[in-house]
């Protein structure tokens, strides 16, 4: 069998695509990777990645079209069993080419799309996503998400079968060398608190700023590179903590498990108001979890529901409150050990060793 994975980035450091394209090639399945222009890597584990341009002029939406263009011929041409569309920006791309090809395509729906942050107050833009998915998500043989949430609400939407789901957990990453935070980057402080991720609103960055500034014994190291680093180096100076924040950029994922586990705890507050942030249940949640390095979230019903049930980190209120400072410092001073210790125990449970294998049962069902 022969699996056509499309995503319009560069596919590198996708820590998610990583894991499902080396168990398509563990099974034995023939792989090709549609990615874009960016990347080093030239093939992964043997698989070829085609990259394709990316030209955003003279308008931003060129990027989209040109993509979709080119990966729906190239996808066609390599004549792939299944095609698999991370996201909705692929989805025109591998429903154009099992149409020619007569493959079939998965649908990897990992946000709900229509719901972006970056569509927040674009109408126009969510009509037309949204009316791209209603008439594209019934042609997939196979809907997967992230969480029961957007499983639920994209069944509610379109009137299809309950989509699966496959949670973005993270993988058995050796921790061979934990990053001592406080030496690297000269820190003093005796809580060291981590985000990890791309540097972008709506993910409750200058929320987190704000609680630090009230905790002098506390420090944060940003893992990660992106457009907000502006805003967040004014907020720094702005707020007088400039001593207590650092910013490590972009790691590998191969180390990227021994910087978070040198962390005390790790933050993810999103920010509601828009819906997939709402709804949203990152893979930097389990990373979190999977270094034992507890997670303190945002009152968002996915990762309360994670964090709650096996007691893993602290829920701080789902807006920005004046009490964070008070409930972190509670939680660091108090609650940090027992969660260290459940962090641990749910090791194997949130783990993709197990979650993964699901992919595996829809590749082998699609190919019946």
């Amino acid at each position: 069998m022969r699996i056509c994975f499309l995503m319009l980035n560069i596919f590198d450091n996708d820590s998610r695509a990583r894991l499902i394209c080396h168990d398509i090639i563990s099974a034995g399945y023939d792989l090709d990777i549609i990615a874009t222009v960016g990347g080093n890597l030239e093939h992964f584990k043997g698989a070829k990645i085609h990259r394709l341009p990316q030209p955003v002029w003279p308008f931003r939406q060129r990027r989209f079209i040109s993509y979709n263009l080119k990966a729906a011929k190239l996808a066609a041409d390599l004549e792939a069993d299944i095609y698999h569309a991370v996201d909705l920006d692929t989805l025109w791309a591998a429903s154009r080419a099992a149409g020619l090809s007569g493959g079939k395509v998965i649908y990897e729906a990992r946000e709900l799309y229509t719901e972006l942050w970056a569509l927040h107050n674009r109408a126009l833009a969510k009509r037309f996503w949204r009316s791209l998915e209603k008439r594209l998500i019934r042609k997939a043989h196979s809907v997967v998400t992230i969480n029961e949430s957007i499983a639920d609400e994209l069944r509610r939407r379109y009137d299809i079968g309950k989509p699966d789901v496959v949670m973005n957990v993270a993988s058995h990453v050796p921790i061979d060398k934990v990053v001592d935070l406080r030496a690297d980057y000269d820190l003093s402080s005796r809580f060291v608190l981590i985000y990890q991720g791309v540097l972008r609103p709506g993910q409750g960055i200058i929320r987190a700023l704000k609680a630090i500034s009230q905790l002098p014994e506390t420090s944060i190291v940003f893992v990660g590179d992106g457009p907000y680093m502006v805003e967040i180096e004014s907020w720094t100076a702005k707020l007088k903590i400039t001593e207590r924040v650092r910013f490590a950029g972009m790691i590998p994922p191969r180390e990227l498990a021994n910087f978070t586990a040198g962390a005390d705890a790790g933050l993810l507050l999103m920010e509601s108001a828009a819906v997939n942030n709402y709804l949203a249940l990152p893979q930097k949640l389990f990373q979190y979890i999977a270094a034992g390095t507890p997670p303190i979230v945002s009152d968002n019903p996915e990762l309360r529901r994670i964090v709650e049930n096996d007691s893993l980190g602290l829920v701080l209120d789902r807006n920005s409150s004046s009490t964070d400072a008070e409930a972190i410092d509670i939680f660091l001073q108090k609650g940090l050990e027992q969660s260290v210790q459940n962090c641990h125990k749910v090791h194997d449970k949130y783990s993709w060793e197990i979650e993964g294998r699901k992919f595996q049962d829809i590749y082998k069902d699609i190919d019946r």
